[in-house]
């Protein structure tokens, strides 16, 4: 058993060295094949290689705006924004597929991403397929770095692959400085949106204040006319009083005198005794006054004549008032009633807007929007670090036909070694 062992390990070495004699001699027998595998598929690569097209990627970055430029935008009037909030708003514009498709479309400028000879079966399609091209990435950050707030800092990058290294530079630039002029446009917009909005309001609230301003002096109108009403009622009930008076005096006068009168006939008393008693009593402490005796009696001092002609006068009186001297003063105190000054003033009043607190202040306000400017150059929605620039990411024709070469060596000769391992074999000489 030990001599059978020992006498089989020269058997196998010649064995194995037999094996790799024999897959020597398939591989030099098929030399040809593989040669021609390893020569056609290196010229394809070579002749594909001389015909490929470069590969560019075209990349710019941005950040967050300054702080110059928010300003600008926040003396827009009724804006006030951050850096955040206009970033955000430029980042929804670059993303917008039809603004892309803006760009693309003016001019014709898709066609400068078209460089075959073939024309365009589909413009939409072409379109969509350059639009998906487009790649819009934030900075790498890891949460330490938001914290420490790095994001203001590391920036964002548009990006774009293909075979035109200028058209896409100039389509990655072109799209960014439209979304930067578009988001300023959607600010603008808003603010004139809310001055227009603010201005509408302040013409509201100008008209209620003065609607308000109207109903009061009206009802000051009409609280002076019912008091003036309540006055002249008060100051004619006098007058109609003083002059009930006088006419109540005046009748009793008549009567009085009338009996004076039926007095001076039955005593004969023809003439007035006024002379004679001048004549007579100029030392005496007599006082006599008109339309008064305190000592004398009517009949004696007037005498039938004077009484009867003082009847007469008084009975075909029409008007006491000049008689009633307090009617002087009631008249003017109506007067001034019915000539009230301050009630007029109200009454031809046609603007109540210099006589209202707070309209001044819209009215000013409302100005001041109506002149507002909405100038923003030198304002930016983002802060351009550098515009596109292309650099090229296709391998080199060299290492193409390199790896070609490799790998087509070593795919012939594993086809050769299938084809020999399922090929009929040979059938050994018996001896």
């Amino acid at each position: 058993m030990e001599q059978g062992k020992y006498l089989e390990s020269p058997n196998q070495d010649q064995g194995e060295e037999i094996d790799l004699k024999k897959l020597f001699k398939t591989l030099l027998a098929k030399k040809f094949l593989i040669a021609g595998i390893t020569s056609f598929v290196t010229v394809l690569s070579i002749i594909y290689a001389l015909n490929l097209a470069p590969t560019y990627k075209s990349t710019s970055l941005f950040t967050k705006p300054t702080s110059i430029s928010i300003s600008t935008i926040n003396q827009l009037n009724l804006i006030s924004t951050t850096k955040g909030e206009v970033f955000s708003e430029f980042l929804s514009q670059m993303s917008s597929e039809s603004l892309q498709t803006q760009v693309l479309l003016k001019d014709n400028f898709y066609k400068k991403f078209h460089t075959g000879l073939e024309p365009i079966d589909s413009i939409e399609n072409f379109i969509i397929g350059i639009i998906n091209g487009l790649l819009i990435s934030p900075p790498d950050l890891t949460t330490l770095d938001i914290k420490l707030g790095f994001l203001n800092i590391k920036p964002y990058s548009a990006s774009m692959e293909g075979s035109n290294a200028e058209a896409i530079s100039e389509y990655l630039d072109k799209l960014i400085a439209l979304a930067n002029s578009k988001t300023l446009l959607e600010f603008s917009k808003l603010s004139k949106l809310k001055v227009a909005f603010r201005i509408k309001n302040i013409i509201t609230d100008r008209n209620n204040i003065l609607e308000i301003s109207k109903m009061e002096r009206l009802g000051e109108i009409k609280r002076i006319n019912n008091s003036d009403d309540e006055s002249i009622r008060k100051v004619n009930g006098e007058i109609d009083r003083a002059r009930i008076k006088e006419k109540t005096n005046r009748l009793n006068q008549i009567i009085i005198l009338t009996d004076s009168l039926k007095l001076a006939k039955s005593l004969g008393v023809l003439e007035n005794n006024f002379k004679m008693i001048d004549n007579n009593l100029t030392e005496s402490n007599l006082t006599i006054a008109f339309g008064e005796n305190k000592n004398l009696p009517e009949w004696y001092m007037y005498g039938e004549k004077a009484l009867k002609q003082r009847i007469e006068l008084l009975v075909n009186r029409r008007n006491d008032d000049p008689f009633i001297p307090e009617l002087v003063k009631l008249n003017s105190q109506l007067n001034e009633i019915q000539n009230n000054t301050a009630l007029e003033t109200l009454q031809k009043r046609l603007d109540d807007s210099p006589y209202v607190e707070g309209i001044n202040k819209l009215d000013a306000e409302k100005i001041q929007l109506e002149l507002s400017s909405t100038n923003l150059s030198g304002a930016n929605t983002m802060h351009l670090i550098h515009s596109a620039k292309s650099s090229n990411i296709s391998l080199s024709k060299r290492r193409i036909v390199l790896l070609s070469f490799i790998g087509s060596f070593m795919m012939s000769i594993l086809l050769v070694l299938i084809m020999d391992f399922t090929g009929p074999r040979k059938k050994p000489l018996s001896s």
